[in-house]
């Protein structure tokens, strides 16, 4: 096995004629080579199917080789004979190019050939070129048998894996393991390591990739890396400095800039020491004012080191030098924790630098790291989220490792620290390090709850609190800590007392840095997570107002809570006999429920108990024989009390509307007020936005011959509905995403198919633009529904006028469709715009050739 001319094949993009590949890949014996490498592998048969899971495993390791050195497939070679000539499949090049563009949105560089030998037998084989400077790396954007979408895949020696940061040199920058301690890293400076973990970096893939990319492809000279408190931005960034220094040899920045230099600096006022759960103040800070950030600048990048010089330049003078540095060097800056200068008013130059980034003659970039999203560069930040589940359950390993712990049991993992952290490394960190002196997780969460955990959370906090500008965004934030369940906005007004207007300049001043917001209904909720109500309970007594919004707060409660023992004893009895984990229910166990609660003995303060009513219809819904009337006044009765009953009661009066086969309303209106309540989760809400769409569905059916307009209003509102639900379980990960998707399709199929088949084709098109527009969901279900309409359409007979209509619609559809926002999958938004934009010049061929038509009848 020759490995440096593989090697050679890959850089040049070219295999060798005739013999030269056998000469390269057998052995003495005359068979091929029974190991595989970083840059090769053998493969018996070429993939029959391009969508099954040895597809997927071939389409794997073409995305390994293309995001490391490139490498080759050898088809036709048999795993224990090694000879060649075993393929049986004949290639389709063509087709098999359309499947992975599908499947990774873009195609990476490669090439076939066929090689024949009568020895050693015939192989095919493929070669894949290393990823070109500014694409990304190659990902699956669905999931194929067992691998699954998003993962980036590395070429490890002989294996194909899952990229890890001991990947990220060759993977980000490029960089060979030739390489490896035979070139010297960039110029420039940066400090040690700031992570309380010093041992390895975890995860955060996604994130590089972005930063990565950005440095590659993206004209724009900065970018910010923004996240809450404790998210790990700084050790991200840090990383991020640190790969390109020590292994940016090979990388290009936009441009193809070749770098000099990486230095990041620091305003970073304080720290935590998480072993003794103490702030304290950070010794190694860089600047705290612009003067003092061009000083760094000049001085670690190596432009002088002259401190004299420095120490008595003018600000304008510093500027200047800064001009010329960066017209003669190409320089990856990180500037960390900048908003500790903002937050207090101080301006640290961001500005100047910006602009002669975008003037200077060579190409660098800044990236900036700060709590609160950029406001003047959302298109161009990156966030830091919480760890997801592979980092989250890796950083907890490293954590045990460090602090000499026991691992927490499976079940606290998942549950109580991903709850209390939110998965923030910095808080994470903390309770593990409370567990050496605590006697077990437990306590070390109750230490944490208690004072111990006051220095983390003002660490983490701290700095955002006293920086809001008025005193109304931290009572509003004391208001949802008193709440038990999420707040409307309507909620807050009536505890605040503020005018709307108020309520709302609160609620952005502290969105980004405090709250939790649920939006799956018509009206949002606001709520606390636990680190931030901890936080907030611990200053909310010092707040001039506070014993007055309690007051308030305790008797909105009082208002809206059940409070009578009497009816929580029978609504305790109800759900034994009637589980709601079931849908139908034994009568005898209906009869014994019923005769509990219409028990004429009941006195009126039971009775009239909205709660109470909500059993009662509760039971009524689950009877065999549905006692649908009395169950609609008791559901009523609550409502007009303004009380909200328990979701599964609802579930239960919503499948016995349903399951009455009458379409008269009260399906729908179960679902508005699900999605309009307050004390229901997001995953419930999502579920009634689905059975609201099924609902107006069945109505449709009922409605297409006698009142055909009602009926397509109903088809259109469904359609919205089932899109909006499809992406609310993408987003969340929900397996009911499939049903949705399902649903919209269907439901697309008879709406498109309809209008396009009727006297105003047009009107099809409408509303497919107006679905784009609302970004309300993920449009990609209409893929084939729309395709089909438009052949209905060009099958008909279209008059002149009605297909400049359709075309002049189509346009304007076009136009919608192009944003990313509603589209799920990039490949899916490219197929429809190219079959919409086909659409428009089929309609204009036919437009021609009527009007060709309508001449030569007229002569």
């Amino acid at each position: 096995m020759k490995q440096a001319d593989i090697a050679n094949w890959c850089a040049s993009g070219a295999l060798p004629e005739g013999d030269g590949l056998y000469s390269s890949l057998l052995k003495e014996d005359g068979l091929f080579d029974d190991a595989e490498g970083i840059q090769w592998d053998f493969k018996e048969a070429w993939p029959f199917s391009q969508s099954d899971e040895y597809f997927g495993g071939i389409a794997r390791l073409i995305c390994a080789f293309a995001n490391t050195q490139g490498g080759i497939i050898v088809f036709g070679v048999h795993d224990k004979k090694r000879t060649g000539g075993h393929n049986s499949v004949k290639l389709n090049i063509d087709r098999f190019n359309l499947a992975l563009r599908q499947l990774l949105d873009s195609l990476p560089v490669m090439s076939v050939k066929s090689y024949i030998n009568e020895q050693a037998g015939g192989v095919d084989v493929l070669l894949v070129k290393p990823r070109p400077h500014g694409v990304p790396p190659y990902r699956f954007n669905k999931t194929i048998g067992k691998y699954k979408a998003g993962i980036i895949w590395a070429r490890v020696g002989h294996e194909v894996r899952a990229a890890d940061p001991s990947h990220y040199p060759a993977l980000f920058c490029r960089a060979r393991a030739a390489d490896f301690g035979e070139t010297a890293p960039l110029g420039g400076s940066i400090p040690p390591s700031p992570a309380t973990l010093k041992q390895r970096f975890v995860g955060r893939t996604e994130v590089l990739d972005r930063l990565f990319h950005w440095l590659e492809a993206s004209d724009e000279p900065r970018t910010f890396l923004h996240g809450k408190g404790g998210s790990g931005k700084t050790t991200i960034a840090y990383e991020f400095a640190r790969l390109v220094k020590d292994n940016g040899q090979n990388l290009r920045s936009f441009g193809d800039e070749r770098l000099d230099a990486v230095i990041f600096v620091s305003a970073k006022e304080k720290s935590l020491l998480v072993a003794e759960a103490k702030i304290v103040e950070t010794e190694s800070r860089d600047f705290s004012n612009e003067r003092e950030l061009l000083y760094s600048i000049l001085y670690y990048g190596g432009w002088t080191r002259d401190e004299q010089y420095l120490e008595g330049a003018s600000v304008d003078q510093l500027r200047a030098d800064i001009r010329d540095y960066f017209n003669f060097h190409a320089v990856l800056l990180v500037i960390d924790d900048v908003d500790t200068l903002t937050t207090k008013g101080v301006d640290p130059g961001s500005d100047f630098l910006y602009r002669t980034l975008c003037r200077a003659e060579r190409n660098s970039k800044v990236v900036y790291t700060l709590r609160n999203a950029p406001s003047q560069s959302l298109f161009n930040a990156v966030e830091v989220p919480g760890l997801n589940d592979e980092d989250y359950g890796q950083f907890i390993e490293e954590c045990i490792e460090h602090f000499k712990v026991p691992p927490p049991t499976a079940e606290f993992q998942a549950k109580k620290l991903s709850e209390i952290s939110e998965r923030r490394p910095l808080v994470i960190e903390s309770v593990v390090a409370l567990r050496r002196t605590a006697g077990s997780y437990e306590q070390a969460v109750e230490l944490f709850q208690q004072q111990t955990g006051d220095a983390i959370r003002d660490y983490v906090f701290l700095r955002e609190w006293d920086a809001l500008s008025s005193n109304v965004p931290r009572l509003l934030l004391a208001a949802l800590s008193e709440f038990n369940e999420s707040a409307s906005f309507s909620d807050l007004q009536s505890v605040l007392q503020y005018e709307p207007s108020i309520v709302r300049d609160g609620i952005g001043a502290v969105r980004e840095m405090f709250l939790q917001i649920d939006e799956a209904g018509s009206d949002a909720l606001y709520a606390l997570a636990p680190l931030t109500k901890a936080f907030v309970k611990s200053k909310r007594s010092q707040l001039v107002g506070y014993g007055l919004l309690r007051e308030r707060v305790k008797a909105f409660h009082r208002h809206v809570a059940v409070s009578n023992p009497r009816v929580a004893n029978i609504a305790t009895q109800v759900e034994r006999l009637l589980p709601n984990r079931y849908q139908n229910h034994q009568s005898d166990r209906v009869n014994d429920a019923y005769k509990i609660v219409s028990d004429k003995n009941l006195p009126p303060y039971v009775t009239e108990d909205p709660f109470f009513r909500t059993v009662l219809g509760y039971v009524c819904s689950c009877s065999i024989m549905t006692r649908l009337p009395q169950a609609r006044a008791a559901f009523k009765y609550a409502f007009d009390m303004k009380f909200e009953p328990e979701y599964h009661y609802l579930r239960a009066w919503f499948n016995a509307e349903k399951g009455s086969g009458v379409n008269d309303g009260w399906c729908i209106s179960i679902s508005d007020f699900v999605l309009q309540g307050k004390r229901y989760e997001e995953r419930d809400k999502m579920e009634m936005i689905g059975r609201k769409a099924t609902s107006l569905y069945a109505r449709a059916q009922e409605r297409l011959i006698t009142d055909p307009s009602d009926a397509l209003k109903d088809l259109t509102e469904a359609l919205r509905l089932h899109l909006r639900a499809y992406r609310l379980y993408c987003i969340a990960g929900d397996i009911r995403a499939e049903n949705s998707d399902r649903y919209a399709r269907g439901t697309a199929f008879q709406l498109f198919n309809t209008l396009a088949k009727s006297l105003v084709p047009w009107e099809f098109v409408e509303i497919l633009e107006t679905l784009a527009r609302s970004g309300d969901g993920y449009i990609d279900p209409l893929e084939d529904p729309i395709a089909e309409a438009i052949d209905y359409a060009l099958r008909s007979s279209l008059k002149a006028d009605t297909i400049s209509r359709i075309r002049q619609r189509a346009r304007s559809a076009t136009e919608a469709l192009a944003h990313d926002a509603q589209w799920l999958s990039p490949a899916v938004k490219e197929r429809v715009l190219i079959r919409v934009r086909r659409f428009e010049k089929e309609l204009e061929d036919k437009g021609k050739a009527l009007r060709q038509m309508a001449t030569s009848n007229s002569r």
